[in-house]
């Protein structure tokens, strides 16, 4: 028999997690914020990184605000805000947070008995965008507080019997 996992654990799970590697990578405190829905009102940047294995399927976005983006690049690089000088530096770095917040999933679907292979990050820019799963994908949306900027984590999960 196949180990199952839920969505909610998937949310339990990042609520942990992301406040982890924010504080590790970036030396940025943050918190599950208690507000339910945050949409960023300004340009923003959003990470993702797919996953697929047996009985899985999905993919983790991150969303900051363009202006926390850079903030966040600067603080992951050593430098200045002043000194992140290009899209690319923040695309990385975006991506980068993606990554770890997909490799930590990854290490806990695998402890959970149902592994997965992971995508590369892909970077989506813009002020008017949503995301939506398709209808047999559920959804857990998290919402974190870092200072007075808000970092949405979504995770899009499809559970299949193995």
């Amino acid at each position: 028999m196949t180990p199952t996992v839920r969505i909610s654990q998937f949310g339990e799970y990042l609520s942990r997690h992301v406040v982890d590697v924010f504080g590790t990578v970036l030396s940025l405190p943050s918190q599950l914020s208690e507000k339910s829905e945050v949409t960023p009102v300004s340009a923003r940047v959003s990470g993702s990184v797919g996953f697929a294995g047996e009985s899985v399927a999905g993919t983790v976005y991150i969303h900051f605000s363009e202006p926390f983006a850079r903030r966040a690049t600067a603080a992951m690089l050593g430098l200045t805000v002043a000194e992140i000088t290009s899209k690319a530096e923040v695309n990385g770095a975006v991506g980068e947070v993606a990554n770890l917040l997909m490799g930590g999933l990854k290490a806990w679907l695998g402890q959970a008995g149902v592994p997965c292979a992971m995508s590369t990050p892909a970077i989506i820019r813009g002020t008017a965008y949503t995301i939506e799963p398709m209808p047999d994908v559920e959804r857990e949306t998290l919402a974190f507080e870092c200072g007075d900027e808000f970092v949405v984590v979504e995770v899009h999960v499809q559970l299949t019997q193995a």
